[in-house]
């Protein structure tokens, strides 16, 4: 087996391992990082090793071999990721082909809705809307707790209600979510969204303008933050 087969499976046993042992410490030791880590805006980007490995992890939106790829660790109760997900909207209508982006459930502990809603995105992917029910909720994210996942539903028009309702209303665990999380957790992602864009990793997220220019130079071959 070569050096590059034995690391990606040492990172999926990894991951593996942290799901399957460590959902409920997992859960101690983010609420930790959630009350005492805050990053430095002023901290330059840093690159994520072996980040291509990471679309594998989440959802891709867009095309597959676009050359710029957007990775978010995200969680759908959180109004920055909200902002972040209008940014990324505005991003893609600009840069079209160019632009595709991969959503990584990191569902916040101190986010009574957050793993529910990641379990009701994981049942409209499965339909083939885990774009359209994204923006769904974010657009009325002040609902979330409130609002039936079956009308969150008919607004992304998730085609079968009924397996929609059965899904959401599961309260089994989501692998996705839970190894999206453990994937977070190795990292060290502190809070959401924690983006990276072709492996470069922000402090905190960029601005819109921020990341039009370092898409503009990735599509143009300029060196990013002296490298």
């Amino acid at each position: 087996m070569s050096s590059r087969s034995e690391t990606f499976l040492s990172w999926v046993l990894t991951i593996s391992a942290v799901v399957i042992a460590g959902v409920t410490v997992g859960r101690e030791v983010t609420d930790r990082r959630e009350r005492v880590d805050i990053p430095n805006p002023n901290d330059p980007p840093t690159l994520v090793g072996e980040w291509e490995k990471l679309p594998a992890e989440g959802i891709l939106v867009g095309n597959s071999s676009a050359p710029v790829m957007v990775v978010e660790f995200s969680d759908l109760e959180c109004p920055f990721c909200r902002r972040f997900h209008e940014q990324l909207l505005e991003l893609r209508q600009a840069f079209k082909d160019k632009v595709a982006y991969t959503f990584i459930h990191f569902p916040l502990n101190g986010h009574r809705n957050a793993y529910a809603a990641a379990r009701a995105a994981e049942c409209a992917y499965s339909q083939g809307r885990f774009e359209a029910f994204i923006s769904a909720v974010f657009s009325t994210q002040d609902s979330l707790g409130q609002k039936a996942w079956s009308r969150y539903g008919r607004e992304a028009m998730v085609p079968d209600s009924a397996e929609f309702a059965r899904c959401s209303s599961d309260t089994a665990r989501v692998e996705r979510v839970d190894r999206g999380r453990a994937l977070g957790s190795l990292l060290k992602v502190r809070g959401t969204p924690t983006v990276i864009v072709n492996g470069w990793r922000f402090a905190t997220p960029p601005t819109d303008t921020q990341l039009r220019r370092v898409v503009n130079d990735l599509l143009n071959g300029r060196e990013l933050f002296g490298k």
